[in-house]
């Protein structure tokens, strides 16, 4: 199951990145693809999160942080959450509602809060402790992203034979890393095989949100 975890707990990450930093989709798709992610990754983590004995600090620091992101991304709206202005084009808008009003960027500053708030129950931190940290740090890749990288559209990315294979050969090494670690030595070819086929949904993510090859919803 560990590998699972992770293996499904981050795409909705590289989803972001890949729209902020290319906009070639419409932003419907984005959307439709970002909340199906983000979904994914919060059941997996709300899975092994509620496995743990329950710890009310915990629990409550998390609900505020998950409540502060809501509350922002209602302040800002559904296509600004989803980088209406970089993807689609709106026009800037400044937005003085709570709570941004207060602090800049809740909706990061809300899901850090949350993931930290994890890190409170023991027990879930004596074995999930990556997670929830891999969770604070890529959130804060997010606001460095949003701060310091200007969005531009690359030349269509091609798939070349050699590259499939480096793609295919980096996934396994991957894979098998993780599947040695997660199943003391025992799973390399499961984790190959799951290393390979993330490397190249990866790629594939990468040619679709670069190139815009895909039909409008």
């Amino acid at each position: 199951m560990t590998v699972a975890i992770y293996a499904l707990s981050f795409w909705h990450y590289y989803v972001y990145w890949l729209a902020f930093r290319y906009g070639a989709l419409p932003l419907a798709v984005f959307r439709r693809d970002a909340v199906a992610m983000k979904t994914m990754s919060l059941a997996a983590l709300g899975m092994v999160y509620l496995a743990a004995p329950l710890d009310l600090a915990s629990l409550a620091v998390m609900s505020a942080g998950f409540l502060l992101n809501v509350v922002a991304a209602r302040a800002l709206g559904s296509d600004r959450t989803y980088y209406g202005y970089e993807v689609a084009g709106l026009p800037p808008l400044r937005i003085t509602a709570f709570p941004y009003s207060l602090i800049p960027h809740p909706m990061i500053v809300g899901n850090d809060l949350a993931f930290g708030g994890t890190l409170l129950n023991p027990d879930f931190q004596k074995e999930w402790w990556p997670l929830a940290c891999a969770h604070v740090l890529l959130n804060l890749g997010l606001l460095l992203m949003e701060i310091a990288i200007t969005p531009r559209r690359p030349p269509p990315f091609r798939i070349t034979v050699i590259s499939g294979c480096y793609i295919a050969g980096m996934g396994a090494a991957l894979g098998a890393a993780i599947g040695s670690w997660a199943r003391g030595g025992t799973g390399l070819p499961l984790g190959a095989a799951i290393g390979a086929g993330m490397l190249g949904t990866a790629c594939l993510l990468y040619r679709r949100y670069s190139s815009g090859e895909m039909a409008t919803p």
